[in-house]
């Protein structure tokens, strides 16, 4: 829940939506302080540290998403919403994978406003609790490592000490001052392939390595007589991966009261890390399509209005503009839908001996009528001696492969508005014991950025008619097939993407 005495940050550099806003944050009960531009905003969140920041995204100078990544720079725990145009969705997007809270849209609506806002409080909510629950877990850890060590002392005392350890859970050692191992458990010798650790130095013996590791918790144990946790990565075994282990130590005292030794403890948490990494992909990917999809149906009311304006003054053209924009969101949701039914499920080939010809046409045929509304000359090239050859691939997948590369033909061809006139080459032919499909626009083209990143999941280069979903499943489709893509593109002058999938 909000505190009424909460401090946000307002940064926009249009004075009367400041003022306006402003109202609106004070009456809700914040304490709200303003900045004109990006400059003004990190020099007044220095001093007062808000705990919410609001940002338009375009500003003269420095935008809306460099100031999100400065402020997460300087305090991760900072929560930003950004305001964004219409015109501005993909910037809004891009956002998202900067760790965005939330971004709402030109005119503000209240409501809009304060369900962003209570986002913002859910999660510093959420990460309050988490520590808490981390500070607790860390004192009850540290209660049971003094009372391993007082056990420890006493039953090595009474010769029990190794046996004691080996009833331990994870991977336990002993080392002295020098990091040499004097005591281990079980599990450490029998998963690390060990047979007597005893006066080897831990880092040579665990990481090959010739010295201790910059971070080392044992080193900071002896050090300070504290108890210490840090992360580490120990090299993978044959055929295996690299483990990422948490290790937490706590001190040994001799009779005068001195760190003589120190207890490591380690856990393989290599598995949490991996669902982590699958969470986080996840939750980009919710906001990524979420953000799309509330473009997509903006887009779609636009042309509703369009057409029941044109209806209500009898105005055809304006009928045939609003139509027109329905259509086309109508077919962008359902190919977002499209992409995202394919990354959900798993998908396994059914292959079948195809005409490559045939299958050449079929996905010429799929995107045609799109072309030629466009005004796109198409040139279909396929090698005559392919005319009655087969190859071995699922046809209802790869076609939607083919498709997806072929539309993005269209759109970059859509999108110039440089050139007088646009074409689109879809090319086939045999190379060795395999069959290449080329496909060449000259349409907007690329940078050299969106080449190296196109075919990353979540990465779209067009606003919000893309979830940067559909070239990631391409590519999966044609790796599924054995084939490999590529793609070589300049700025201005067009792409050309080159497939090649074996015939058998």
């Amino acid at each position: 829940m909000k505190n009424m005495t909460d401090k946000l940050l307002l940064v926009d550099d249009e004075e009367g939506i400041r003022t306006v806003l402003d109202i609106s944050l004070s009456e809700m009960g914040y304490e709200v302080y303003t900045a004109e531009n990006a400059d003004a905003a990190i020099r007044v969140f220095s001093e007062i540290q808000p705990p919410i920041v609001l940002t338009d995204i375009k500003m003269p100078g420095m935008d809306g998403i460099e100031l999100l990544r400065h402020l997460k720079k300087e305090n991760p725990d900072t929560e930003v919403i950004l305001i964004t145009g219409h015109g501005d969705m993909d910037l809004a997007i891009k956002s998202v994978k900067y760790e965005a809270t939330d971004f709402i849209t030109k005119p503000i609506d209240d409501s809009e406003l304060e369900n962003a806002l209570q986002k913002a409080h859910e999660r510093i909510r959420l990460r309050q609790q988490w520590r808490s629950y981390t500070e607790r877990l860390e004192n009850l850890v540290k209660q049971k490592s003094d009372q391993m060590a007082a056990g420890a002392h006493q039953m090595a005392n009474e010769g029990q000490f190794q046996r004691f350890f080996d009833e331990l859970p994870g991977y336990v050692t002993v080392l002295d001052k020098d990091f040499r191992i004097m005591a281990a458990n079980r599990a450490l010798k029998t998963d690390f392939e060990i047979e007597d650790p005893t006066d080897r130095h831990c880092y040579e013996l665990l990481k090959s390595s010739d010295e201790p590791c910059l971070n080392c918790p044992v080193a900071k144990t002896f050090e300070s007589g504290q108890s210490d946790q840090a992360e580490l990565q120990l090299p993978a075994s044959a055929g295996g991966e690299p483990r990422q282990m948490f290790a937490w130590t706590t001190p040994l005292f001799d009779a005068e009261n001195e760190t003589s030794r120190v207890m490591m403890m380690m856990t393989d948490i290599s598995q949490v890390l991996d669902l982590k990494d699958h969470l986080a992909s996840l939750g980009l990917m919710v906001g990524s399509v979420s953000h799309g999809i509330k473009g997509l149906l903006t887009g779609l009311d636009a042309g509703v209005y369009m057409l029941n304006t044109g209806y209500s003054q009898d105005d055809t053209e304006q009928v045939n503009e609003g139509l027109k924009t329905v259509k086309t969101m109508s077919e962008r949701i359902k190919h977002m839908v499209l992409d995202i039914l394919y990354y959900a499920r798993e998908m396994k080939l059914n292959k079948q001996a195809v005409g490559i010809e045939n299958f050449a046409d079929e996905v010429i045929d799929v995107v045609f009528p799109r072309i030629e509304e466009a005004g796109i000359v198409l040139n279909r090239e396929i090698d005559e001696s392919l005319a009655n050859d087969e190859f071995s691939v699922d046809a209802d997948q790869l076609r939607a492969a083919m498709v997806n590369i072929l539309e993005n033909a269209v759109d970059a061809c859509s999108e110039d508005t440089q050139k007088g006139s646009h074409q689109i080459d879809f090319r086939v032919y045999r190379q060795d014991d395999a069959v290449c499909f080329e496909i060449e626009d000259n349409g907007i083209g690329m940078d050299q950025e969106t080449q190296n990143n196109i075919f990353n999941l979540f990465y779209s280069s067009k606003a919000t008619s893309g979830t940067g979903i559909g070239l990631f499943i391409t590519k999966k489709i044609i790796g599924q097939h054995d084939g490999t893509i590529d793609v070589r593109s300049k700025p201005g002058e067009g792409s050309r993407f080159f497939i090649r999938l074996p015939r058998s």
